[in-house]
């Protein structure tokens, strides 16, 4: 990543004139719209080799979830074999997927989490 700089305005770039927020009544000029995280959702699935007290423990350490309502996540993804366990912004979701999958990774288990909407983030 490339540090950033920080480059101060000068006296002679300053505007002469007040701003004025546009019709919309947002300061930046944006539709306050625009500014609102992208909502995805992160789907568990299920496989034969993942333990459910690792999921439990992702669920958990990775999502907020409590034990009870991890362990009723974990019973959506058994039945249906995948399961859609929260819908959140998509830069912490994809930041939890990819540490769920490290220490998936790091266990030998295939626990496998996807995001499904919001923007890619590479």
């Amino acid at each position: 990543m490339t540090p950033v700089r920080y480059n101060p305005v000068m006296a002679e770039e300053t505007p002469s004139e007040p701003f004025e927020p546009d019709e919309t009544g947002s300061e930046t000029g944006r539709d306050d719209s625009t500014m609102i995280a992208a909502k995805v959702k992160v789907w568990f699935h299920d496989d034969d080799k993942t333990p459910v007290d690792f999921v439990l423990y992702a669920l958990e350490q990775y999502f907020g979830f409590d034990e009870p309502k991890a362990r009723a996540a974990v019973e959506r993804i058994r039945k249906q074999g995948k399961a859609v366990v929260i819908e959140m912004a998509a830069i912490p979701a994809e930041l939890a997927r990819r540490r769920i999958a490290e220490a998936a990774a790091d266990a030998g288990y295939p626990l496998r989490v996807e995001i499904e909407g919001g923007p890619q983030i590479v």
